[in-house]
């Protein structure tokens, strides 16, 4: 592996696209492999900070109805749900868990576990960040926070010392990537000005490569203060792979987002040979 090979990271905490999300013996192995990865947070009506995707249960779980409905109470008698449906023997992912398998595993890698802040605005208020603070503790460096709501963000990272925060533009843009290059070049320098301080960037990679086609790479726009940029969401089924990862390597970024990293790092290493 060269120097320049992007850290893959696993999202929902999926080795291969067809793993269910957010299973505890995935995130075991990512740390033990030293790869990123990656949890959605939202909140129960308590307040306890809960790994899923959605605002509802009813995807992810055996329950249905609102996640902010729900007490940690009522969601641990519920089960993760497979992605053909089919119920799994264990209860849904909490963060206060994830905390405790990063700290036993010994592993100190600064960021290396994204926390996808799905929580709306509204619902992230100060008590409910500092208590997300206080449950990653002495080990929230080993943690990033990301989204899109970059104040909701930094008053997060705010509240858990040492917490790293990372940045998301998408809802700035069209989601038909129809810009041209001064349109990119306005959406780098936006997307940089939003959020000056963030140690993470998560641009969509095939924002990035719409850019390229362009003739603007956007990564330098946003890593001038020596950010990280994080392409999501590349997986093994992607038409023209080899060739995607190859440009996205060439462009400057620093980790890919992937459902499919098992798959995807042989090809990855060659791409940056």
């Amino acid at each position: 592996m060269t120097a320049r090979t992007p850290r893959l990271k696993w999202h929902m905490l999926r080795r291969r696209k067809s793993d269910p999300a957010f299973l505890r013996a995935n995130l075991r192995a990512a740390l033990a492999a030293r790869a990123a990865c990656e949890v959605d947070l939202v909140l129960t009506r308590d307040g306890h900070a809960l790994c899923l995707h959605d605002l509802t249960l009813d995807a992810e779980t055996t329950g249905s109805g609102p996640v902010a409905a729900a007490t940690r109470a009522q969601v641990e008698r519920l089960r993760q749900r497979a992605p053909d449906g089919t119920p799994l023997a264990e209860p849904p992912l909490f963060l206060d868990e994830v905390v405790d398998i990063v700290r036993a595993s010994g592993v100190r890698v600064p960021a290396l576990v994204q926390l996808d802040v799905k929580v709306p605005r509204e619902a992230l208020d100060a008590a409910a960040a500092r208590r997300i603070g206080d449950t990653l503790g002495r080990d929230a460096a080993l943690f990033v926070a990301g989204g899109c709501d970059w104040d909701a963000i930094r008053d997060l990272a705010e509240a858990a010392a040492g917490l790293a925060a990372g940045y998301d533009p998408l809802g700035t843009y069209p989601r038909g990537f129809d810009l041209d290059d001064a349109g990119f070049r306005s959406l780098g320098e936006r997307t940089y000005a939003t959020a000056p301080d963030a140690a993470i960037f998560y641009l969509e990679a095939s924002l990035l490569l719409a850019g390229l086609a362009r003739g603007v790479n956007v990564v330098p726009f946003v890593t001038r203060n020596g950010a990280m940029v994080d392409a999501w969401t590349v997986d093994a089924d992607r038409p023209g792979l080899a060739s995607v990862l190859a440009r996205l390597v060439a462009a400057g970024c620093g980790q890919i987002t992937s459902n499919d990293p098992d798959l995807l790092a042989p090809l990855l290493a060659e791409a940056a040979a």
